[in-house]
């Protein structure tokens, strides 16, 4: 059994991630942004009582964070592996005429700021674990040399910050012990990645979990995919 907590889990890989999480034994907390939308995470915790608790979390709210942390302290001694799996993407991109400055700080406070933030207040729990694992669910977008056309700004500039975040998460000395890694859960079908995406949440889930339960510490830093190939930064 592992001590798990999840942020954006409501909907998505992070609702597959929790429901796959308990269904194998583990102990998920289930961060999402509001309760009233956490009707399928509710579902889950009635099957599988004691096992899955839901946190109202919003990860740029750093009194929400502290909250959630009391909560999940007052419940387990320590956390095993941190996904950092909330995120938003504001839809099409456009060009450099019709950024707006407002959208760019969003995403980027969300999908990547919000990491950090979450890191932050969870680090204590997360050293007190059993080979713990810090998994930033970012994307291939977030690939600085994968940008060979232009594809937008919000999205991919804020899972480039994220990467680069999760790079200095993994070399910080205040989190020595702690796996620190990336990883792209490949193009989904879900809300997010929209009907066409090649992978079920199902399938990205199974491998996300298939390679974080394999990482150790001389994969501190590296960049995977949902199959467990590394990515370029």
């Amino acid at each position: 059994m592992k001590r798990i907590l999840i942020t954006g889990a409501n909907r998505g890989v992070g609702l597959e991630l929790a429901r796959q999480c308990v269904s194998r034994g583990d102990r998920v907390f289930a961060g999402c942004r509001s309760l009233e939308k956490a009707g399928a995470l509710e579902q889950i915790a009635e099957k599988y009582p004691g096992q899955l608790t839901i946190l109202p979390l919003e990860v740029t709210d750093e009194a929400s964070i502290a909250e959630s942390v009391a909560r999940v302290a007052a419940d387990v001694e320590a956390l095993d592996i941190l996904f950092n799996n909330a995120a938003a993407n504001f839809g099409d991109e456009p060009g450099l005429s019709a950024v707006k400055a407002e959208t760019l700080l969003k995403a980027t406070h969300i999908n990547a700021v919000g990491a950090v933030l979450v890191a932050q207040g969870f680090i204590d729990l997360l050293q007190k674990g059993i080979e713990p694992k810090l998994v930033n669910i970012s994307s291939e977008a977030g690939s600085i040399t994968g940008m060979t056309h232009f594809r937008g700004y919000h999205y991919y500039g804020s899972k480039a910050a994220m990467n680069m975040y999760t790079r200095a998460l993994a070399w910080d000395p205040e989190t020595r012990g702690i796996t620190v890694v990336a990883m792209h859960p490949g193009w989904v079908r879900t809300d997010m990645g929209g009907s066409n995406a090649h992978l079920s949440p199902k399938q990205s889930v199974a491998g996300l979990l298939k390679v974080t339960d394999g990482l150790t510490t001389g994969d501190n830093a590296k960049f995977y995919t949902w199959e467990g190939s590394e990515l370029p930064w």
